[in-house]
């Protein structure tokens, strides 16, 4: 990182600390917990260790957790953004004063809680960058207590299983945010993080599945249109779910605000709604 940078890269061994200080200051964010112990299993994964990096406005997380991380995989650059700081005064601080955030490839500043993103917003006109979608979603999020409860009941048809690198084509195939690369994109958070798919015996076809995203958290929870309404969305987030309680943290997921399908699902198996986040997607 530029020396001198308002920036400062946050040291691999004061991660702990961080997903620490989330964990105590902020309850209304057990996404951002997961996020961080996901940076540090990345750190110490050799394929993906400078993919991610987490930076401080001046070190400002100590006081305030203030953080801007780039996650960057192949042609897309994902921007994680947090403060403990109602006032967001070190957050927008340090977006406008860096010299290391560049948009030469797609970005997105991903899941920001709705408590910044009027800061992110102001950040974005000030620097008159272009906003081309803004995607508001609910946050759901279970007690881990409460996850590691689910059993799976899988119909005589179908059985559950990890996810390999290679289920990413069939969905991107279905996806309907897919962008250049994005098949790539996804097979990198498969490899990196896991995630579960439903399998039909006869053929061995993936018919429903979910992944575990940036926050480690449930994403791109989808079902074949010929297969919906059988379950299986439920099963796959139950499994993921599941692992993701017994790694010690909030199981949640991203849903979109019309999706009334994934909210009874969620509020069915237990979730509950505990914010709003957004997707800026900015060129």
């Amino acid at each position: 990182m530029t020396s001198g940078d308002i920036l400062v890269e946050i040291p691999n061994l004061h991660l702990p600390k961080l997903a620490a200080l989330f964990e105590e200051k902020a309850p209304w964010a057990p996404h951002m917990v997961s996020f961080v112990h996901t940076a540090i299993k990345w750190k110490e994964n050799p394929n993906y260790n400078d993919k991610i990096v987490i930076l401080s406005p001046y070190n400002s997380w100590e006081t305030d957790g203030t953080i801007i991380a780039i996650v960057q995989l192949l042609t897309t650059q994902d921007l994680v953004v947090f403060t403990l700081d109602d006032q967001c005064t070190n957050l927008y601080k340090g977006l406008t004063e860096t010299n290391l955030l560049s948009y030469t490839k797609r970005s997105v500043f991903y899941g920001v809680h709705d408590k910044h993103v009027p800061t992110v917003k102001a950040y974005i006109e000030h620097k008159q960058i272009r906003l081309v979608a803004d995607v508001p979603c609910f946050i759901y999020a279970i007690a881990p207590q409460d996850a590691k409860k689910f059993t799976l009941e899988c119909p005589s048809d179908v059985y559950v299983k990890k996810l390999e690198p290679s289920a990413a084509k069939r969905i991107n195939d279905l996806w309907p945010h897919r962008f250049l690369q994005s098949e790539q994109y996804l097979a990198s958070y498969i490899d990196a993080n896991g995630g579960y798919g439903v399998f039909l015996k006869s053929s061995d076809q993936m018919v429903a599945w979910v992944i575990k995203h940036a926050f480690g958290h449930l994403a791109m929870l989808q079902t074949e249109e010929d297969h919906t309404r059988k379950g299986y969305a439920s099963l796959v987030t139950k499994a993921l779910s599941r692992e993701i309680a017994e790694e010690g943290h909030w199981p949640l997921g991203t849903i979109l605000l019309e999706n009334k399908n994934s909210v009874a699902m969620f509020e069915k198996l237990g979730f509950r709604n505990i914010g709003i986040c957004s997707f800026l997607v900015v060129e």
